[in-house]
């Protein structure tokens, strides 16, 4: 049995989608959660369904790109029913989508959310006399509820085959339809949306409270260096230390450097977890509370001036967990320009991957890390404004967006998210960073006759393949193929080149470079291509051809902002001479490159003298 899950954006389709087949599809209280369709296998009590959740929809005319991909699905009819997920708060508007599919003689139920906060606003739903006029079953659900999903399982499981009865009815608008049975209850604002929605309020209040975030985690004495500290000893000195030492003592001396050097890789990169703890449960507060719409409503003004909307809030503020994950929400943007816009940008803004190495570096070169990692964070934030302005269009963006409840944060399905995305984290560092970091360790410590040479000897097999690397650094100040090479291996996971960091020179980045090589590493980081998984993500969105060029043209602009800097940092006077005589020359070799690109040829009449006007 094929069923699909339409509604309004932001009505609770995921959590239902979840709490069916026991899925971990993401949920938030804001707009554009799901950007894509998905689907899991569900047991409806004995009987085996496949359920499909989609984006959220408001009526068969679809306007955003998510919600044509919702129409094709329910248009095609290629499933058995639809169940219809609409919020008791915003009912009138929900039921366009279930008329419009009712007029198509699909099979439908319809599941009302939310109706617990109906009640608490003093309105009231009589379920049963809608579900006459509509003639399609009526449900009210809690998805957090398990008595309630197994009573919709039930449901489901005996819901008949055919079309709906729907069809051959003809409906009024939707407040006749809901004349006498359905009250919206009070819809005064509470204090929390007034305070959210005054603008000399709710920006200064992000910025503090992204402050108070980031102290938390990185600030000195705080939970979050305290827990990283005590990880890194527990992990890297004592276990790895241990198991080394009792291989070192048993003969196997190979096996001792081998256990050294992953230990120092893999319990560094685990150390970081208190702190990507406290940045990731912040965001999931802040999206179960309704807060990402305030924030996408307040600063599309802001967005505007270079040349994007409000929308992209999100995608940006998903940008610091994942990159990938990231790009996948652009489809929730309006057209297609703007996606490729806002996926352009979002390479500057650092995932949580590229923490680890922000945060080894500073320890080396910066007295407080706290400092350091919020500047480099807030200028990964400059520079992604920075390339928006440059690729500016002059179309002008239209903007819509479904508001969410404020409401208090549900701290349970926060920290159900958090544990979820630590344990993901933990995979991927045991799997796929660790299984990284030991072919590395291996070509790193056996020569092309495969004898042992040591590790980071100059007889290795990767020394011979990747001594060319070094000379892309040299610009840098950066002198050593052990720095580039880690800096390379950052196009597989951003975590890997903090984890090569440490297999070669430990938690001391002293020896490998200089402060202001230091600086202009960190720069190239964060303003590189990101990793493979999100460059496949830009590809699904872009395709392959687009998606290879946006990350060579961000790796080779990279190397060119990391030479400046480190040109201005170590040259002082003369880099800073240089600067003004060439900046300004660049900007006119660009203006005059738009202004030949402002003129077009006017189609004329055989014989005519030919025109160009000014556009």
């Amino acid at each position: 049995m094929k069923i699909v899950l339409a509604g309004n954006p932001n009505c609770g389709k995921s959590t239902l989608f979840n709490a069916l087949t026991g899925a971990h599809a993401k949920t938030g209280n804001w707009h554009g959660v799901t950007v894509g369709e998905n689907t899991r296998t569900a047991d409806l009590c004995g009987k085996r369904a496949e359920i499909t959740d989609l984006p959220g929809i408001y009526s068969l005319n679809a306007y955003s790109m998510e919600e044509k991909l919702s129409q094709k699905v329910l248009c095609d009819g290629d499933y058995d029913a639809a169940v219809c997920v609409a919020d008791a708060l915003t009912l009138p508007r929900s039921l366009e989508l279930v008329k419009d599919l009712l007029r198509r003689n699909v099979r439908a139920v319809l599941v009302i959310t939310m109706s617990d906060l109906l009640k608490k606003r003093g309105g009231r739903l009589d379920g049963a006399a809608l579900s006459e006029r509509l003639g399609i079953p009526v449900l009210c659900v809690n998805a957090h509820r398990r008595t309630d999903i197994r009573r919709l399982k039930e449901f489901l499981r005996e819901m008949p085959k055919g079309e709906s009865k729907g069809g051959r009815h003809v409906f009024p608008e939707s407040s006749g339809l809901l004349q006498g049975i359905y009250e919206a209850g009070s819809r005064e604002e509470s204090r929390a949306e007034r305070w959210m929605y005054n603008p000399y309020f709710a920006l200064p209040f992000f910025f503090l409270l992204l402050l108070g975030v980031f102290f938390l985690a990185f600030g000195p004495y705080m939970p979050g260096t305290l827990l990283k500290d005590l990880l890194e000893t527990l992990l890297a000195d004592k276990l790895g230390g241990a198991l080394s030492a009792a291989a070192e003592s048993a003969g196997a001396a190979v096996a001792a450097d081998f256990l050294r050097a992953l230990f120092s890789g893999v319990g560094m990169l685990l150390s970081f977890l208190p702190q990507i703890a406290i940045l990731y449960l912040a965001l999931f507060l802040m999206e179960e509370s309704g807060y990402l719409s305030v924030l996408a409503f307040m600063t599309d003004g802001l967005f505007r001036r270079v040349g994007l909307t409000g929308r992209a809030a999100f995608s940006v503020l998903m940008g610091f967990g994942c990159t990938a994950a990231a790009v996948l929400t652009t489809r929730g943007l309006e057209n297609k320009k703007l996606q490729t816009r806002v996926i352009c940008i979002l390479g500057y803004i650092s995932c949580s991957a590229k923490m680890p190495v922000y945060l080894a570096i500073a320890s080396s070169f910066f007295a407080n890390a706290f400092l350091s990692v919020t500047a480099i964070y807030f200028a990964g934030v400059v520079l992604a404004f920075g390339a928006a302005l440059v690729l500016k269009g002059k179309e002008e963006e239209t903007f819509v967006l479904e508001i969410a409840h404020i409401q208090r944060p549900d701290f349970s399905a926060a920290v159900k998210s958090l544990l979820f995305s630590l344990k993901q984290f933990i995979i991927k560092i045991a799997t796929a960073v660790t299984g990284f970091l030991i072919v590395m360790w291996f070509l790193l410590s056996f020569s092309p006759r495969f004898t042992y040479v040591g590790q980071g000897s100059e007889e290795s097999m990767l020394v011979y393949l990747c001594r060319g690397l070094r000379f892309l650094f040299y610009p840098m100040g950066i002198t050593q193929w052990q720095v580039a090479l880690a800096a390379c291996s950052g196009l597989v996971a951003k975590e890997s080149v903090a984890g090569m960091l440490a297999m070669f020179y430990g938690t001391d980045l002293t020896a490998a470079m200089s402060a202001a090589s230091a600086a202009a590493f960190v720069l190239f980081i964060m303003t590189c291509s990101p990793c493979v998984s999100a460059i496949a993500a830009t590809a699904r969105e872009l395709g392959i051809r687009r998606a290879l060029l946006i990350a060579g043209g961000q790796t080779g602009i990279a190397f060119l902002l990391s030479y400046l800097l480190y040109g201005l940092l170590a040259g002082g006077a003369v880099a800073a001479t240089v600067l003004a005589i060439g900046l300004p020359l660049a900007g006119g070799i660009l203006f005059l490159i738009r202004r030949v690109g402002t003129y077009a040829k006017i189609h004329r009449a055989k014989g005519t003298k030919a025109q160009r006007f000014y556009r």
